[in-house]
């Protein structure tokens, strides 16, 4: 069966490359291979920007052109809050659009990496008793993942650390994306994030 092509857009570099790789471990058992188009998935920069595709992505979806979209819960309360939000729903459990692969990240994409729980402490080369075993469950895991960081003595994590008003580091998304390319283990990570073994099901559905 010919591959189904398809958009995908994320709110961030990191998201971006977590894309690729999720499509491309799904793409090992799936009997119609997802393809993105070329120069996709797109860095949006931001929710507000990635927020504001929706309107457009769902008008595509009913022209029966596919779309992924990967976002961040954050501080929102659930997955269905979100998704009534931004999509102006009001049912108790809504759905988004059929052709539209919507994936949240509890509570951000950082949680998902931190599943892999002897790959990512590998790659950073920092002790694994300093991530936590239930990434779904903090409030705010890039937090907690700069937190581990500051306990590193490398020149690479004082790098990927902020400083001034920066969010993060100059190292920090160039790292993420090339542990997420290179080293992330999903198999393992699907075992210890829930929201990311939802999404997996979801790629996998679609």
């Amino acid at each position: 069966m010919s591959e189904r092509r398809l958009y995908g857009y994320a709110e961030d570099e990191l998201s971006c490359a977590v894309m690729e790789q999720l499509v491309a471990f799904c793409n090992r058992t799936r009997q119609q291979p997802l393809l993105f188009y070329p120069g996709f998935p797109e860095n949006k920069r931001g929710c507000g920007n990635l927020k504001k595709l929706i309107p457009a992505v769902t008008n595509m979806a009913k022209a029966n052109l596919a779309n992924f979209i990967l976002t961040d819960l954050d501080t929102i309360a659930c997955s269905p809050e979100l998704i009534r939000q931004w999509f102006n729903l009001h049912n108790a459990q809504p759905q988004p659009p059929k052709n539209l692969l919507f994936r949240i990240a509890e509570r951000e994409v950082e949680s998902w990496l931190i599943a892999d729980r002897n790959g990512l402490p590998r790659f950073l080369g920092i002790s694994v008793t300093h991530f936590d075993k239930s990434p779904d469950q903090l409030s705010d895991p890039k937090q907690h993942l700069l937190n581990i960081l500051r306990k590193g003595r490398k020149k690479i994590h004082k790098q990927m650390l902020p400083t001034g008003v920066a969010h993060v580091g100059p190292e920090y998304n160039h790292q993420l994306c090339q542990f997420v390319r290179n080293n992330w283990n999903i198999a393992t990570a699907v075992e210890v994030s829930p929201s990311l073994r939802r999404a997996m099901n979801a790629i996998n559905q679609f």
